[in-house]
């Protein structure tokens, strides 16, 4: 049954019918009032639901942490932070479910896809979700570099500056191994929660980095970079990788680069072709070999973790994991689904 309220408000009367979830305001002249942007975009968001635990983006939903199993086993949990998902009776499945929230460990030791049901894609697929897509992955990076809350000083003070400003980073996660480890995430007022050295959750300390990303949309996305590796549903054969724009770059190697030495890719490359580590976006990860022909496949993965340094970033990729391999200690994984 509809519900009506009337609310008196002198000089005016404006009645107000919900209706579906939504306002309809009407004025004593019978006229709809026109809805401010902001508004609009309140009631967008109320009316695209997202399950627990995930974040309204554009039109899809994804995680707002990395990924966490509702097991709490000690031994599944690493001295390392993470939690070990190949490990005896620590598989996230029957009794144990993949879970988004701010507590616990990062699922990691988790092949991106070997054909079975113990990696990333089966565990968000048997959810009804998928793994996140280098696509979706762009579409959060792309977003995010464009708010100014989070450029910041590496301590992740002084937020709020146009993007690019120099002196200033696109926030870039827990990545300076202090401490150690993965950790969990915090309450979103504490962005720099336990990365300080002397494990403060205060930003500006000896130590601190900025955990959050702030989307346009108002949504706050946890370790986007930094703390785990990411695994995308992204596919790419080694003859395939980008080459060197550097004629100083010889030979054939697995190469860390800055993203203006190799050609622009609308697939990893940051908004503006000017950015590089040291505006905090990251660094790319890729085999420099002209004229190779090896088809060996590979998967991307994203972000950087707790160790990785500069190399860590919204769009840090990296271009050399195999899809299958399962014991790798800091690589996790975010699902998305669509938006109700």
């Amino acid at each position: 049954m509809f519900k009506k309220k009337i609310f008196l408000v002198i000089p005016f009367i404006f009645i107000v019918i919900c209706f579906a979830g939504v306002l309809v305001f009407i004025g004593t002249e019978n006229k709809t009032t026109s809805t401010p942007e902001s508004t609009k975009q309140s009631l967008q968001n109320i009316q695209k639901n997202c399950p627990d635990g995930f974040i309204l983006v554009s039109d899809f939903c994804v995680m707002k942490y990395d990924a966490k199993c509702t097991n709490t086993d000690p031994k599944c949990i690493t001295s390392e932070g993470v939690y070990k998902n190949n490990a005896p009776g620590c598989a996230c499945r029957g009794n144990f479910q993949v879970i988004s929230v701010a507590s616990g460990a990062p699922i990691t030791y988790i092949p991106e896809d070997d054909g079975t049901g113990e990696s990333a894609k089966a565990y968000c697929l048997a959810n009804g979700w998928h793994l996140m897509t280098n696509s979706e992955w762009m579409t959060i990076a792309n977003d995010v570099a464009k708010v100014s809350a989070n450029w910041c000083d590496r301590d992740g003070t002084n937020c709020g500056n146009p993007p690019g400003t120099a002196g200033k980073i696109l926030a870039n996660g827990h990545n300076d191994s202090i401490p150690n480890k993965a950790l969990p995430a915090g309450p979103d007022s504490e962005p720099c929660y336990e990365t300080s050295s002397g494990g403060s959750n205060t930003c500006g300390v000896k130590g601190s980095q900025k955990r959050t990303l702030t989307l346009e949309n108002g949504e706050i996305i946890w370790d986007f970079a930094g703390n785990v590796w990411q695994w995308v549903d992204a596919k790419i054969e080694r003859k395939d990788e980008p080459r060197s724009l550097s004629p100083n770059l010889g030979g054939s190697a697995w190469v860390w680069a800055e993203f203006q030495t190799v050609p622009y890719n609308a697939d990893y490359s940051p908004t503006d072709v000017n950015w590089n580590s040291k505006n905090g976006v990251g660094r790319i990860f890729h085999y420099n070999s002209v004229g190779d022909s090896d088809t060996t496949e590979y998967t991307y993965i994203r972000g950087g973790n707790w160790r990785h340094g500069y190399d860590s970033g919204a769009f840090t990729v990296h271009m050399q994991p195999i899809p299958g391999k399962t014991n790798i200690d800091d690589i996790g994984f975010r699902c998305v689904t669509d938006s109700e």
